[in-house]
């Protein structure tokens, strides 16, 4: 949307003397003649009509439209174009991803916990279209699937193939998946950066404690949201026994995977279902959220031009007409 304005309308003020100057021309110079010689008899000088003696008082409409021209120039004619932009610094996300083989317990049935979790992270990915979020994938070893981008769609894409065979190494990195993505996190500290952590297991291999890692992590400003997937281990013989049966696993550490959580000023959360997993997440999902910055932005375009040349045309005309077709003989 443009507006027309003046960027210096302060000179507009010099049209009150222009005005005036006008009026005062009109009122006491225009109809006055410009000599006069006292004769017996009018008769004798009268002569027919001429075209150059009839408009030759009005030759100051010219210098007038130039000083009018003049002044609109100065005072700096043009347009205002206006534009709002919405700036959204967004979040660098991490996604760290247990792929070991107890996520294929089926205790969430009917799917089992790596597929529960996909989809909870998919979900969670389409919420977040403003943030740079990355994949690594973890078992005995941390694997990066995917740096930090604003591509969502292949994030999703790499999510969907990943499987328990992702990574061939047995066990649970906790550690080295939190090392990865630290060390993938860009250093702007003035950003937001977060590390999702869903894992079911115990941390018992890779080269980096978990602790250290998450001291590593809490120096850099990065938090760790974790999230402890699996049901609760059996109160009975007979819960024990179904577990078995429908291929459950509860060995979990959860007061580590906690205090990982505490030391970066994350959260912890345990998700024994579907349901729960979900809402977990979108309990982060609202935590953190990225800010909206407004900018306004005003662009001028100037449009003088037309109008100092218009004023210089209108200038030259009565300088030519005064010394050519109205010009006076001594």
């Amino acid at each position: 949307m443009s507006a027309f304005e003046f960027r210096e309308p302060l000179w507009l003020l010099l049209l009150i003397p222009w005005a005036a100057l006008i009026l005062f021309h009109v009122r006491f110079r225009v109809r006055e003649n410009e000599a006069s010689i006292s004769v017996p008899d009018a008769r004798g000088l009268a002569r027919g009509w001429s075209f150059r003696a009839s408009t030759y008082p009005y030759l100051h409409a010219l210098r007038a439209g130039a000083v009018l021209f003049l002044v609109l120039a100065l005072a700096g004619p043009g347009r205002s174009v206006g534009s709002t932009s919405v700036n959204h610094p967004g979040i660098d996300i991490f996604v760290a991803l247990d792929a070991s083989d107890s996520m294929g317990s089926e205790d969430f049935e009917p799917r089992n916990r790596l597929q529960v979790a996909k989809n909870v992270l998919r979900d969670f990915i389409a919420r977040r279209a403003n943030d740079r979020i990355g994949l690594i994938v973890f078992s005995g070893e941390a694997y990066l699937q995917c740096p930090l981008t604003l591509e969502h769609d292949m994030i999703a894409q790499v999510l969907d193939e990943t499987g328990l065979d992702t990574v061939p190494e047995e066990g649970t990195a906790i550690g080295d998946a939190l090392a990865l993505a630290a060390s993938r996190m860009p250093g702007d500290k003035g950003r937001t950066r977060i590390i999702l952590l869903l894992t079911d297991g115990v941390n018992n291999r890779g080269f980096v404690d978990p602790v250290t890692a998450a001291k590593m992590c809490a120096r850099e400003g990065i938090r760790v949201y974790a999230v402890g997937i699996g049901s609760e281990p059996p109160s009975s013989v007979w819960e024990a026994l179904r577990s078995l049966w429908k291929k459950r696993y509860h060995e979990f550490d959860e007061a580590a995977v906690r205090e990982l959580a505490q030391i970066t000023g994350g959260k912890f959360y345990r998700a024994g279902s579907a349901g729960v997993l979900w809402e977990n997440v979108k309990d982060i999902d609202q935590l953190e959220k990225s800010v909206a910055v407004k900018n306004e932005y005003v662009e001028f375009r100037d449009g003088f031009m037309p109008y100092l040349a218009a004023a210089v045309l209108l200038f030259l005309a009565e300088v030519l007409l005064r010394a050519a077709f109205y010009r006076k003989v001594p």
